[in-house]
């Protein structure tokens, strides 16, 4: 069964995205069965970069900032992605924006306001203060098409508690082929990479001097369960 489901999975690839491509992901899975080894393209999306909402489409959606009890019945629900590890990111201070269709719950956003998310296990970043690094979105299949991604986008920086931001921050992976043309189309662009190499639990992070530019680096001394935040709960 999982080598049917690992050559559907290759097929599908390569029918979406082509042979070049497909060949990438099966290289980049091969090298890190031996070593871990990964590369983040930190995106940016400047507020004067979002992209226009249609009115039409608009109208029919709105969007609120998440409660400990709306997170938990969600996490009960199970169609909508809430791991126990994101009520734990909720109580160490992280946000989460709904977002609704004719006021049906419609998918999510989330977001990190104090300057050093966890990007993944183990990498925690110093980012300036004028973004707000969002990640982790979720459409439920019932609402994709409804022009959701780039209404939340809008909704988080117009947000009075995020409204001196200057844009949004966050990471994709270079195989992770549907997500950076989403992420393209919703007028994000890559500012930097971040390349990760050793184990999974220990491993070295270089980052290119963009980024180190902009004042991001790796962070030792902020730990996820230390972290408070002033956001919109």
């Amino acid at each position: 069964m999982p080598r049917i489901r690992a050559a559907y999975k290759y097929n599908d690839l390569r029918s979406r995205f082509g042979a070049w491509k497909t060949l990438k992901h099966a290289a980049y899975r091969l090298i890190n069965k031996l070593i871990y080894i990964d590369c983040l393209h930190i995106i940016a999306l400047n507020r004067e970069n979002l992209k226009p909402l249609d009115p039409v489409k608009t109208s029919r959606l709105s969007a609120r900032i998440a409660t400990l009890q709306d997170l938990k019945e969600m996490e009960k629900q199970g169609c909508w992605k809430i791991p126990q590890r994101k009520i734990e990111r909720f109580n160490q201070g992280d946000t989460c924006l709904l977002s609704y269709v004719d006021n049906n719950l419609a998918g999510y956003t989330w977001a990190h306001t104090e300057g050093c998310p966890e990007l993944v296990p183990g990498l925690i970043l110093n980012i300036p203060q004028e973004y707000l690094y969002n990640y982790d979105a979720f459409t439920h299949p019932d609402f994709r098409g409804c022009s959701l991604q780039s209404f939340r986008h809008q909704a988080l920086l117009n947000n009075p508690c995020w409204q001196n931001k200057k844009g949004l921050l966050g990471f994709v992976i270079p195989t992770n082929y549907s997500s950076k043309i989403g992420q393209s189309k919703s007028g994000y662009t890559v500012i930097g990479k971040v390349w990760l190499v050793g184990l999974k639990t220990r491993f070295h992070a270089f980052i290119g001097k963009e980024l180190r530019s902009m004042g991001i680096e790796r962070r030792v001394d902020c730990q996820p369960s230390a972290r408070t935040s002033k956001s919109c709960h």
